[in-house]
């Protein structure tokens, strides 16, 4: 049976009075620490469990979006073993760096001032007053030292990381083993702190002996499509797009919270962004604490409302309803399709195994070039960005980044060989943390996998639409490094 990517998560708690009006929910008993699956030592983070009549539970760290620490996503419920009578190859992956302290724009928007405004609030014993926001009487900032924690990792994600490593070496011993020429395996990451830092954790974890090299890659802003972070080299990307429809359907879920609050503690003025603040608090604690309680502050329809504010945000900003998403994400796919369909002996990519770690912004941006977690896919006539309304919660929607950028979210592609009575040649499966997730309009193989001519023929489609990067991006034709491939996979390639 395939290893688990799942990093396991202990104990309960539930929303009270304030939270909650109608109080139906209890508090089980905690658990904490670390857990051996199949032989791999996993973070174990504290659930967040709401819990109500009748077995319902709801599972506060599932519904983060980019600060939730990393779980196995459910997908569409398809066995994400290898199909039988099927080997993995060759496999591509790409993979969002491991839990941090916070990302510069949350803790400067949301986190630092509402943390001040705490510190500074002068009657805390208002606080002590309710069963919910006493804890804010004593409250300490998670973040103790600005410059050396805000944008770096975790203890917990190095943690992370390095359990991630141990699981894909379990997962393709025989893909790890070595580079193909006898060389050291190479692991990729962007240029970042936090990015390397995962890397390494991740490279201790998957070799015993700390053997592959790392190929730290520039995230400059004159790298073109030749990057891990095409986001970062595309003057036409801004990375404000999506604040707009967030900020409608903000005004719109917290008004209640506000209100409630308010009533609870006069004279603090809660705001939009305190409770958002506060939301994140929840995630951003966890992953520096392994405790929380303010996780415990919401239901489980405000914790709905917040992960949509978040899908809106990135929906604009690098999902469907950003018009160049597919076109940032398309350089990674066509070199990760390179690899797939090359020869295993190929002097120009020597690995079957490629992993390489980015940032949040990339596995989403991939997706799109790929076709998936498209509301409207099959309602082509249908405007993506009105399935996307900001006045009220579209439950059926696919595109929920709870379950596409965690830390460590990741994006797989593998290449299958196959003989049986599922299917004879050679197919390709795409996973999505660890979700079998099937290609539009190609599902015929095993596992719903791909063969991979079709899955050619579908590049070539998704190429033509989207693959010009440099025009899409509006790149200067001065620009030395101008180009529409990603190239640094290759044995030739050379750092700018």
């Amino acid at each position: 049976m395939r290893t688990s990517i799942l990093f396991a998560c202990t104990a309960s708690l539930a929303a009270s009075s304030l939270a909650v009006p109608a109080a139906l929910y209890e508090l089980p008993a905690n658990t904490v620490g670390n857990v051996e699956v199949n032989g791999i030592r996993v973070p174990h983070h504290k659930r967040q469990i709401i819990e109500g009549p009748g077995g319902y539970e709801f599972n506060v760290l599932e519904h983060l979006a980019g600060i939730a620490p990393y779980f196995d996503a459910p997908g569409v419920q398809l066995d994400p073993d290898v199909p039988s009578g099927c080997s993995v190859a060759k496999a591509t992956y790409l993979v969002r760096h491991s839990n941090i302290y916070a990302n510069d724009y949350d803790y400067e928007t949301y986190l630092s001032p509402f943390l001040e405004k705490l510190a500074n609030f002068s009657d805390k014993s208002l606080f002590t007053q309710t069963s919910d926001l006493g804890f804010l009487a004593n409250y300490t900032s998670p973040i103790t030292n600005e410059t050396e924690q805000v944008e770096k990792v975790t203890p917990s994600g190095i943690q992370a990381a390095h359990a991630f490593g141990g699981v894909i070496a379990k997962m393709y011993p025989d893909l790890i083993s070595s580079n193909g020429t006898g060389g050291p395996f190479t692991v990729w990451a962007a240029s970042a702190d936090r990015t390397v830092e995962s890397a390494q954790a991740f490279i201790e974890g998957a070799f015993s002996n700390n053997s592959a090299q790392l190929a730290v890659v520039s995230e400059g802003e004159e790298e073109s499509a030749d990057s891990l972070t095409p986001h970062e080299s595309c003057p036409n990307f801004h990375s404000s797009a999506g604040s707009e429809q967030q900020g409608a359907w903000l005004e719109r879920y917290t008004a209640p919270i506000i209100t409630r609050f308010n009533d609870a503690i006069p004279g603090f003025n809660f705001t939009i962004d305190d409770i958002f603040g506060m939301q994140e608090l929840c995630g951003y604690d966890t992953v520096i604490r392994n405790r929380t309680e303010f996780c415990n502050l919401f239901s489980a329809q405000e914790w709905l409302d917040f992960e949509y504010a978040n899908d809106l945000m990135y929906f604009y900003s690098i999902g469907y309803g950003n018009p160049i998403g597919p076109q940032l994400g398309m350089p990674w796919l066509r070199a990760s399709f390179d690899i797939l369909q090359s020869n295993s002996t190929s002097s120009t990519f020597n690995q079957s195994l490629y992993v390489s770690f980015s940032h949040r912004e990339e596995p989403p941006l991939v997706l799109t070039a790929l076709g998936l977690f498209n509301n409207s896919e099959y309602y082509q006539s249908l405007d993506v960005n009105s399935t996307m309304p900001t006045d009220e919660i579209n439950y059926a929607r696919v595109w929920k980044t709870s379950e596409i950028l965690p830390f460590l979210g990741h994006v797989g592609l593998e290449r299958l060989e196959c003989s049986g009575n599922q299917g004879n040649g050679t197919y390709v499966r795409a996973l999505v943390n660890s979700a079998p997730i099937p290609i539009p309009n190609c599902q015929d193989g095993p596992g719903s996998s791909c063969a991979i001519d079709a899955f050619g023929q579908y590049m070539s489609e998704r190429a033509a639409l989207y693959g010009d990067f440099v025009g899409a991006c509006g790149i200067n034709d001065t620009l030395t490094n101008r180009t529409d491939l990603l190239g640094i996979y290759t044995a030739a390639y050379k750092p700018h």
